[in-house]
């Protein structure tokens, strides 16, 4: 079970409001029905042929770590495992009891305790003995568990090892986070998943003891969305929850912090992040009523919020050196208590300067406030929303529900009925002014409760300034002239040329056009590339890809390097244009190209409507032309590389990968090293820009495949390839022989021009003359023990890699045999062993040729070796072990993928690209349709036969330091 839960309420401006005192009640959403037993269980049901085939089932209870005592840390989320075990009508156990009628842990049921709530989640087929069983078993949840003292002593090793799953950098990080958030409330003392010690210790009694305080009739709610017989179901509901006992709740926990007239200067530090940042950040109350006043409140602060972010990004595109960014955010903190933040990303040493960047934005609020003009935008868009609001409501779907309805029962408040709540926001938008909006904004910043914050990377020196030092800056800068902050009006924007694209050089010919078959055609270019070709007219929009060999394993040059120049080359301006005119223009025509770059491979990728295929591709062509690294690009990167380098190098992290790297591959080669600070600090030099830039030219200069499929037609397509993409300078191009033109050509291919052009774009992939090359893990089973970790936890990683013949049905059996595994190696780890709570396995047959494993897990260090001589066990009897049940239960859910895959057109997409590359045809999606139809126990066994799961297998176990354990 998740032990943290952060459910996304999707609520956006249209507030759930309570019954609270208001002039006209706030009336509930007449799609739910609402009902409370004699006992004071309520529950709510969304009732709607539209809502598809399966049934959510979720009870709420309103209690989490928060309402947990001194002397209960854990309690709650303990609980929330413990109500699966033994219960009055399922001796066996609820959990034991779902399984049985087929029901599957995280597939169909689940749970989740935060600091305020516990949610208990089923999800049911839409059939009468499903949704009559999800509804017995969370009534036995909710009042018939009996937390066995024998049942926990076993389920505490499981819990162990969720907290154990959860050690790191990230965990630390947050932990720091809430203290200084949350000072002077219980949260930091409260964790949800509780300390070690807390989870050993905690008696039955104890969980007994809060399950009957809080776990009362009136504490609980369920809440049903689904097509359902909303009658018999509550019926259901009363027969399985009127039996439970009501009963006065203890006194809760404040969850708000008492706020005080104080300035704190903290450290936020970790020897593992690479963060570094200044923040200031101001505590103060907010008005949380749920009546008309209350209302009013909330959309004044969100006008406040929106418009201080908006003056925040414009200061913060005029930075001094060693400040890269600025931004502003508010943040609850309790029922009724938020946050103000404002923060600096840095570089290293750079803190005051930060510290300075945010006193100044501080005095320019607090002395000329928000821009009228940024005030108006946002009450507009208030109501812009607002006209919307009962239309999006109507067409609200399943997860939206969800969503919705649960987070107003947690809550406690009204899902609004959508006509009421239209009517009163748009009265309170006409009367808000920018006059209550300043003085709102100019209250939060001159709340006294304050902190201010700095992070430094790894263990990098830090020295935090003195309270007095900053009063005494923030004094000085209010005696001072503010500098101009000077504000672009939307008006005077778009009264601005707009950005025009310059005529890029890349017009050429299609020199001849091959028939692939299924309606795909081969293009090749005058400039060597090629372009595959699909017409998919029922496609709602044109799909591209650019494949070229530009992967970071290019010989020349460290990865980092090809992997900098890369990400630099994609973000890049035109040469002689202003700085962020090409992003202007891409952001105007709504045009984004997305990047990868793998060892072997740099992808561009987008999706457009057919309309802005021109745009598209005159976007790419100028990329690939005219783009040009700028230095202070390159500048920031650098900054940011510093701050990783800054980080301890010998991190348990990085040394386990170091090591890994090692045997799979054996010695590290030179390129793969991280760079190290002189290395970074070349790089923020001319000849760094010129080297950067000169890989950048190499990377766009490389043969590329181009992939297009949608609904524009075939001229169409063809003329805008040929006017942006066919002239193009490659590299094969110049080396390109006249004989070249004279190759065999298929039978339906139809030259268009005479050209030379390379002999191997008529035969498949565009090929390079300078490929980036994948290392390939050596044969044989290696493992290496790391005494290195800081966490009181033991991990192992396992990469798995054989030769093995591909083909579509045998990735596919793979895919299966892949999730059987997993099963079983959960079964066998945490059901049976109670020794991990988390666990990764991947099992995947590569298009290269190759098998390909991945394994990682953690658990009590001194556990370690057993959990994975076990776990080698499990691979070690593939396939005698593959279940037969299980196996065919796997196959229906491919053939059920499958069928879903046929009419996916980003799948077909993916599809092509993965059949050209390998066959350099389109037959994979002819053949792809008829896969699953195919698939036999008998043929998974098989393929399971030919696998060496543990032959060709590299291992790394971390464990603590010595000094880090008991």
């Amino acid at each position: 079970m998740t032990s943290k839960f952060k459910l996304i309420a999707v609520i956006g401006l249209w507030f759930t409001v309570s019954t609270a005192t208001a002039a006209e009640a706030f009336r509930w959403d007449q799609r739910v029905q609402r009902g409370q037993l004699a006992n004071g269980f309520t529950y709510y049901i969304v009732d709607g042929k539209s809502l598809g085939n399966t049934v959510s089932l979720q009870l709420v209870v309103r209690a989490g770590s928060l309402d947990e005592r001194d002397d209960q840390s854990g309690v709650a989320h303990m609980v929330e495992h413990m109500v699966f075990k033994a219960s009055t009508a399922h001796p066996e156990g609820v959990g034991k009891y779902l399984e049985s009628q087929g029901w599957r842990i995280g597939k169909h049921y689940n749970a989740q305790t935060n600091f305020e709530r516990t949610l208990y989640q089923l999800m049911a087929a839409n059939k009468p003995a499903s949704i009559a069983a999800g509804v017995g078993a969370l009534a036995q949840i909710a009042g018939g568990a009996q937390i066995p003292a024998d049942a926990l002593e076993r389920e505490r090793q499981v819990i162990l090892e969720e907290w154990r799953g959860k050690l790191g950098v990230r965990e630390r990080m947050d932990r720091q986070r809430r203290a200084m958030l949350r000072e002077g409330s219980l949260y930091p003392q409260r964790p949800t998943i509780g300390t070690e010690a807390s989870i050993r210790s905690q008696p039955a009694e104890a969980l007994r003891k809060f399950y009957q305080d809080w776990y009362r009739p009136g504490n609980m709610a369920l809440v049903v969305v689904g097509d359902v017989d909303a009658k018999t179901l509550r019926t259901q509901i009363a027969a399985a929850f009127n039996g439970l006992t009501p009963g006065a709740l203890p006194e809760r926990n404040s969850a708000d912090p008492v706020l005080r007239d104080q300035l704190q200067i903290l450290r936020l530090q970790d020897s593992e992040s690479g963060t570094s940042q200044v923040g200031f950040i101001n505590r103060f109350t907010v008005d949380q009523r749920q009546d008309d006043d209350g209302l009013r409140a909330r959309l004044v602060d969100r006008v406040a919020e929106r418009s201080l972010r908006a003056l925040v990004r414009e200061a913060a595109g005029n930075l001094p050196a060693g400040v890269s960014s600025l931004t502003s955010s508010k943040g609850e903190l309790g029922d009724a208590t938020a946050s103000l933040g404002f923060s600096s990303s840095v570089a290293v040493g750079s803190h005051q300067a930060g510290l300075r960047q945010i006193l100044l934005m501080r005095e320019r609020v607090r002395r000329d406030g928000l821009r009228d003009d940024d005030i108006r935008a946002e009450i507009e868009e208030i109501r812009r929303i607002n006209a919307k609001g009962p239309q999006q409501q109507a067409a609200r779907d399943f997860q939206g529900w969800q969503q919705m309805l649960v987070g107003a029962v947690q809550a406690g408040r009204v899902l609004q009925d959508p006509q009421q709540k239209q009517a009163q926001i748009a009265r309170i938008a006409d009367a808000i002014t920018p006059v209550e909006v300043n003085a709102r904004v100019r209250a939060w910043i001159d709340a006294p409760d304050r902190a201010v914050f700095m992070l430094a990377p790894g263990l990098s020196p830090l020295t935090l300034p003195p309270a007095a030092e900053v009063l005494a800056l923030q004094k000085t800068l209010a005696a001072q002239p503010l500098p101009a902050l000077v504000k672009v009006h939307k008006e005077a924007l778009a009264a601005l040329p707009a950005v025009v694209l310059p005529e890029i050089e890349s017009a050429g010919a299609v020199l001849r056009q091959d028939d692939l078959g299924g309606g795909v055609q081969r293009w090749t270019l005058g400039n060597g590339d090629v372009v595959v070709w699909r017409h998919a007219p029922n496609d709602a929009v044109m799909r591209f890809a650019a494949q070229s060999g530009a992967g970071y394993r290019l010989p020349g040059a460290p990865g980092w390097q090809w992997q900098l120049a890369a990400q630099l080359g994609n973000i890049a301006d035109l040469e002689g244009q202003e700085l962020g005119q090409l992003a202007r223009w891409s952001a105007a025509h709504k045009v984004r190209l997305s990047q990868q770059q793998t060892e072997t491979q740099l992808t561009y990728s987008a999706q457009v409507p057919a309309p802005q295929l021109d745009d598209l591709l005159q976007l790419y062509a100028a990329g690939q032309v005219q783009s040009d690294i700028s230095q202070a690009a390159l500048s920031d990167a650098s900054e940011q590389l510093a701050r990783q380098s800054a980080r301890r190098p010998d991190s348990a992290g990085e040394r386990a990968g170091r090591e890994m790297s090692r045997l799979r591959y054996g010695e590290q080669l030179p390129g793969d090293a991280m760079p190290d600070l002189a290395a970074v600090q070349e790089l923020d030099s001319q000849a760094g820009l010129q080297r950067v830039r000169r890989q950048w030219r190499q990377l766009r200069a490389l043969p590329v495949t181009y992939f297009v499929s949608g609904p524009v037609d075939e001229a169409t397509v063809k003329a805008l390839v040929e006017r942006h993409l066919a002239g193009i300078v490659r590299q094969a191009a110049a080396t390109a022989t006249a004989t070249a033109a004279a190759a065999p050509a298929p039978a339906t291919a139809t030259a268009m021009v005479s050209a030379p052009v390379p002999a191997s774009a008529f035969s498949g992939p565009a090929s390079t003359s300078a490929s980036a090359t994948a290392l390939q893990q050596a044969g044989g089973y290696r493992e290496t023990r790391l005494a290195i970790g800081i966490e009181p936890q033991g991990s192992v990683r396992a990469h798995g890699s054989q030769p093995l013949a591909w083909s579509p049905e045998r990735a596919m059996r793979t895919a299966i045999v892949s999730r059987i595994v997993y099963r079983q190696l959960r079964t066998e780890l945490r059901e049976k062993e109670a020794g991990i709570y988390r666990l990764n396995y991947k099992l995947s047959l590569e298009p290269q040729g190759r098998l390909a494993s991945e394994l990682s897990f953690t658990a009590a260090p001194e556990r370690l070796d057993a959990l994975w001589a076990l776990a080698k066990t499990v691979l070690e009897q593939l396939p005698a072990r593959i279940d037969t049940a299980m196996l065919e239960e796997e196959i229906r859910q491919m053939r059920s993928d499958e069928g879903k895959r046929k009419t996916d057109a980003t799948a077909q997409f993916n599809r092509l690209q993965l059949s050209y590359n390998r066959y350099g045809d389109a037959r994979y999606l002819k053949e792809s349709a008829q896969l699953a139809a195919g698939l036999t126990p008998e043929s998974v066994r098989a393929l399971a036969q030919e696998f060496r799961l543990v032959g060709d297998l590299v291992v790394v176990k971390v464990l603590p330091k010595p000094a880090v354990l008991p």
